[in-house]
């Protein structure tokens, strides 16, 4: 189906709008239907988008003219919509992280290959040109031998924003780590390969949640480098999250996806990059219903964060140093 139109179906009306919005946006796919439990947002979007709206979203597996389901849901439910997505024969995109235990995360992999659909998880910070230019130059070797990442996101979140399913442990998975600080702790797996250990603490401070509002760690890479994460959404204003590298020759600094600090011998920030791969998850789904191959983040490599989070978690609680 090289030139024929890709149809999506959205399951979760939350953030799923924004990815609603994407899709009926990008040049060769078809947002065709959405499922929403809300009345009001699901109205809202099929007269924005000129789409059926369900409150069963079994009604989407139903339909022959939906190739993709984008799962949009709470964390902790991902495993259950993508299951059965793949077993009516969809292809499925789920929003970070893949779920809130690795043994769900198998399940959702399994059933994907099982049924010989494609699973794609959306860390959209890996679409972004600056962060694919910060992947290449370590994976090259320009900053030398890597010593030291750092991720740092301080956010704010008013007790409004955990008057439902965040915060939760069960469909949450966790707080400030798993929820808002997962797509730069992806980046820093990705920058800097396999963790080796890590030693964990996270805490409660200013809100009424099970889970943390507050989170560090330190990390061992198996390439003998180190690393640090600081999350939380205690902090009275947010500022762009910010991800560290350097090594033994040089240093890259970014914040809110952007570069901040070059500098690498014989090479200026100002210095030209092009980077023509897929723009978002969308656009990577179009290509690959249309033409096979991998998606950039699989359900393999979307595990790799949430193993590093829960392990995080499991140092937290027990204060010993966990070996991945």
């Amino acid at each position: 189906m090289a030139s024929e139109t890709v149809g999506f179906g959205v399951i979760g009306l939350g953030m799923g709008n924004v990815r609603a919005r994407c899709i009926h946006e990008t040049q060769g796919a078809k947002l065709v239907a959405v499922a929403e439990l809300n009345e009001e947002r699901g109205q809202k979007a099929a007269s924005e988008y000129g789409v059926e709206w369900y409150k069963d979203y079994r009604q989407l597996l139903d339909r022959s003219d939906i190739d993709v389901i984008n799962v949009m849901t709470p964390s902790g439910t991902h495993a259950d919509f993508a299951i059965e997505a793949a077993r009516a024969g969809k292809h499925v995109i789920t929003t970070k992280p893949i779920e809130v235990t690795l043994d769900r995360a198998d399940q959702m992999i399994n059933a994907c290959h099982e049924a010989g659909v494609i699973l794609a998880i959306d860390f959209e910070a890996r679409y972004m040109a600056e962060n694919v230019r910060v992947k290449q130059a370590v994976d090259e070797g320009r900053l030398g031998r890597m010593i030291l990442g750092e991720v740092r996101l301080k956010w704010f979140r008013n007790d409004a924003y955990y008057e439902g399913w965040h915060g939760t442990w069960q469909y949450d998975g966790g707080g400030a780590l798993i929820n808002q600080s997962v797509h730069q702790i992806d980046l820093l797996v990705w920058y800097m390969g396999a963790v080796e250990s890590v030693q964990g603490q996270i805490g409660v401070f200013n809100h009424d949640i099970e889970t943390e509002d507050l989170g560090m760690a330190m990390i061992r890479f198996r390439s003998g480098a180190v690393g640090m994460i600081l999350g939380t959404t205690t902090c009275p204003v947010t500022i762009p999250a910010a991800v560290e590298l350097h090594g033994t020759k040089g240093l890259i600094t970014t914040s809110g996806n952007g570069i901040d600090t070059w500098h690498l011998p014989n090479e200026l920030k100002e210095d030209s990059f092009s980077y023509d791969g897929p723009q978002n998850v969308i656009e990577d789904m179009i290509q690959l219903v249309r033409f096979g191959g991998k998606p950039l983040i699989t359900g393999e490599e979307a595990k790799k964060s949430l193993a590093l989070v829960l392990a995080i978690y499991e140092s937290s609680r027990t204060g010993d140093t966990i070996t991945l």
